[in-house]
């Protein structure tokens, strides 16, 4: 069986559990701490740093470490949420962070730049190898969790980051919702159905969510929050305090880099003691060049008046929150912190003039109850959803068994240089550009033996029972029964022997914010309300209608938010749909919206009452401006391969179908297995390189069966050859060799002129019937005119007979012209009139 860790991905501080023996349990990092520090930094000598490590050297030199990224996962460089985090970073001296080719956000650390989303796989990579050294299993998989507020290119992200680490990533779950699940398990199996409001203030993030609580039951009512507000902000309040008193203490003072990581590290100390403590003194020495001395007492008072303003925000997301549930507050049965800065007081008595100070509960550990509820969601989960096709496949399956996608974590190397994880058998690191084809996944090595855990009987390693007492050796995942202590399968929520009811079932979740589709004006119509729990039972269904021709292109752009134009909410995706022979007009048209349990979109669009081909948008971590990119490319290999399929071998079809297929998961929501930068350039030099063959090769038979009288006996000697050459080189879909001989056709052409192209190509398309019968006539005899002229080495009948079929040429131009194909244009839902 294979297992699955439970990960609380955190802005500061990262915990893992898995299910022992049926019950949740805390995989420490170290002796002394719960949960790893979410830092990487690289040394002097450009060792990699993660963890406690990373976070002491940041005293020594801020700029080779990056803490808090997760502020900055799955947005945009210009985002001004993300342009107000680096500000702050840059206030305590940290790694320079610039815009990527993608608009994205990079991360300097030494020599290389790295995204959020490697910067958060070098984590789970660190915690994957601790968890599996430290219990002698291997993890496979994970369910890791996320802000409730997240947005979708954010869990994409998060998703994304995970299966660079190496984990077959089943779910990503709100941590709101993680939490209420450790608070339901260790909750009494007779207690009355609650609602629950979980307050999450975390290191970067707030997050709010209501739900009911009932043995065997949990159901999201609602969430809020905002995901650039948490306790790192509080360190920087009181920072910036300290930092103003040494400047007044200390008049003249020249900071040292350093300095800033140092007074953080002490604010941060501070904020803790000040937890259990009316007044901490803060020391830190020496600082700057003069080797100053900040010494000051700092009382619980004055710190949570510099921290009040956003201690309140949390506490107005918490009533609009309650609001938009369509509850009251004297509906709110418990109110669960979590969280390591809920335990500010501050929160506690802010909440309770909301809620009444006896239903704040703190029952699970706010550090560690997150990481709790993600072990236990993965105890129940009893199927897998392939990410390729969505098939339904059992939870001991290692690949898909209709499209055969790998439902475990690929193993993953490191790269020796920067340090990047990338699966085994990359071929070279996409940030250094380091050679990793040598390169092989560490595995941890399996138990010699098998201790069994009720009698301690060794047992061989493959062993499924104990020899002496026959208990069950394999541990299955599963949730312990608290009537019988039965050890149950994944998946279930009433115990297999007794019947009795499991305190915990799988969650439903509800949408933080609402997804629309972009009509034809621009503007956003609402399909998705924010709120709505899913998986969703029913499709949503909206009416719209388009108006179009044959062969026009529909286009079905979901985003996600709320604001107009549609264009400023994130892209969920699109989807482009040919219109077929008889629609002409105004159409009815049918958008169906079906939410999965990982809010995974599938769409089906009806015209007329006719059905699509159904289109999943999966998240995407790119920047819409990618996605652009990748959309564009794509319609013009669809172009191409509808205008010119007739004429492509076997496998210059396959070749390119392969691309284009590669570019529309992108379009749809599938993460690139490489460098989309890359991809694109990559798929417009083979789209070129198609092209130049396909042209040549016509160039190349055109001219000798045409105008060979007309050619100097090397060119069209050379030309015959290519020509053979080229249909060799296709039928191999070799297009770097193929395009070097095109360029050599090309070059001929080039020498050969104008006008006898131009005489070639009306030749050419009189001969294939490309012009009216009359055209086509003349057309045709000025051609034996020119024939018999250049036979008889007549000059002045030859220049003559060109000048005839150039004008004819010219002729042919105006009437393509004139009956040119009427240019296929992309058109979109229109709002029905009501």
């Amino acid at each position: 069986m294979h297992r699955t860790l439970g990960i609380d991905l955190g802005t500061t501080n990262s915990v893992m559990a898995w299910i022992k023996d049926g019950e949740p349990e805390v995989i420490a990092a170290t002796p002394q701490e719960s949960g790893t520090p979410s830092v990487v930094g690289l040394s002097g000598d450009g060792a990699l740093l993660v963890g406690r490590e990373a976070l002491n050297w940041l005293e020594r030199d801020a700029t080779r470490v990056i803490a808090t990224v997760k502020r900055l996962m799955g947005r945009q460089f210009q985002d001004p949420k993300v342009k107000q985090t680096i500000l702050r970073m840059g206030q305590d001296g940290g790694p320079a962070i610039t815009e990527g080719p993608d608009g994205g956000v990079l991360i300097r650390l030494g020599d290389h730049d790295y995204t959020p989303v490697q910067i958060s796989a070098i984590i789970l990579r660190r915690l994957k190898r601790d968890a599996e050294e430290r219990v002698g299993t291997a993890f496979t998989r994970a369910v890791i969790t996320a802000p409730a507020y997240f947005g979708e290119r954010q869990i994409a992200a998060t998703r994304e980051a995970g299966r660079l680490a190496g984990f077959h990533v089943v779910r990503v779950l709100m941590e709101p919702t993680s939490a209420a699940l450790a608070h339901g398990l260790g909750r009494a199996k007779d207690a009355d159905q609650a609602t629950v409001l979980v307050y999450d203030l975390g290191g970067g993030t707030f997050d709010v969510s209501i739900l009911t609580l009932m043995p065997g039951f949990v159901d999201v009512l609602g969430v809020g929050g905002d995901n650039l507000l948490g306790g790192t902000d509080f360190d920087s309040s009181l920072t910036d305090h300290l930092k103003e008193l040494l400047d007044l203490r200390s008049p003249g003072h020249e900071p040292l880099p350093g300095d800033d990581a140092k007074i953080r590290k002490s604010a941060e100390h501070a904020k803790i003691q000040l937890s259990s403590a009316s007044a901490t003194e803060v020391i830190v020495s020496p600082l700057g060049a003069s080797g100053a001395v900040l010494s000051e007492t700092v009382d619980r008072k004055h710190f949570e008046s510099l921290i009040a303003e956003r201690i309140e925000e949390t506490v107005n997301l918490t009533r609009r929150t309650v609001t938009e549930a369509s509850l009251l507050l004297e509906d709110i049965d418990q109110v669960l912190l979590v969280g390591g800065s809920s335990a500010i007081p501050l929160v506690a008595e802010r909440l309770a003039e909301l809620f009444g100070h006896e239903k704040l509960r703190m029952d699970e550990d706010p550090m560690t109850c997150v990481a709790f509820g993600a072990a236990i969601q993965s105890a129940l989960i009893d199927t897998l959803d392939c990410p390729n096709c969505l098939a339904s496949c059992p939870l001991d399956a290692d690949t898909c068994s209709d499209c055969a996608t790998p439902l475990v974590g690929t193993p993953t190397i490191e790269c020796p240089t920067c340090h990047v994880p990338a699966p085994e058998n990359t071929g070279s690191c996409p940030v250094c550009a380091s050679d990793l084809a040598a390169l092989s996944a560490q595995r941890p090595a399996p138990p010699s033996r098998s201790v069994c855990g009720e009698c301690g009987e060794e047992n061989a390693p493959e062993a499924l029972e104990c020899g002496l007492c026959e208990a069950e050796l394999r541990d299955s995942g599963g949730l312990k029964c608290p009537n019988c202590a039965l050890v149950n399968q994944p998946g279930l929520t009433l115990c297999s022997y007794c019947d009795a009811e499991l305190p915990v079932a799988a969650p439903s979740d509800v949408t933080p914010r609402p997804i629309g589709v972009r009509t034809s004006d621009g503007s956003l119509v609402i399909l998705v309300e924010a709120g709505t729990r899913y998986p969703t039972e029913q499709p949503l269904r909206h009416d719209f209608h388009v108006t179009a021709d044959p062969g026009d292109m529909l286009e079905i752009a979901l985003h996600e938010g709320d604001l107009q134009p549609a264009a400023r909410n994130d892209l969920c995706g699109v989807s482009m749909y040919e219109l077929p022979e008889g629609t002409t007009g105004t159409k009815a048209l049918t958008i169906a919206v079906h939410l999965d349990r990982d809010r995974s979109i599938q769409l089906e669009t009806r015209l007329d009452g006719a059905s699509f081909t159904q289109a999943v948008f999966r998240r995407n971590p790119l920047p819409p401006e990618f996605r652009r990119r990748a959309r564009e490319t794509h319609g013009r290999f669809q172009t191409f391969l509808a205008e010119w399929r007739h004429e492509l071998t076997q496998a210059e079809s396959a070749v390119l179908t392969e691309t284009a297929t590669a570019l529309d998961q992108i379009v749809r929501g599938e993460a690139p297995g490489r460098s989309l930068d890359t991809l694109l350039e990559d798929a417009d030099d083979l789209l070129q390189r198609q092209q130049s063959v396909r042209w040549a090769t016509a160039l190349a038979y055109r001219y000798p069966h045409h105008v060979a009288e007309l050619m100097p006996p090397e060119d069209l000697e050379v030309m015959r050859r290519h020509r053979s050459a080229l249909k060799a080189m296709r039928e191999a879909a070799d297009f770097d060799r193929g395009h070097k001989i095109a360029e050599e056709v090309l070059s001929i052409r080039r020498r050969l002129g104008e006008d006898l192209y131009r005489v070639m190509s009306a030749l050419a398309f009189a001969s294939h019937n490309g012009v009216n019968a009359a055209l086509q006539q003349r057309i045709q005899q000025a051609g034996e005119g020119l024939t018999e002229a250049a036979r008889q080495g007549d000059l002045a009948r030859v220049d003559a007979a060109k000048s005839r079929i150039t004008d004819l040429y010219r002729d042919m131009l105006r009437e393509q012209a004139e009956f040119q194909a009427r240019e296929r244009k992309t058109v979109r839902p229109e709002k029905s009139a009501r």
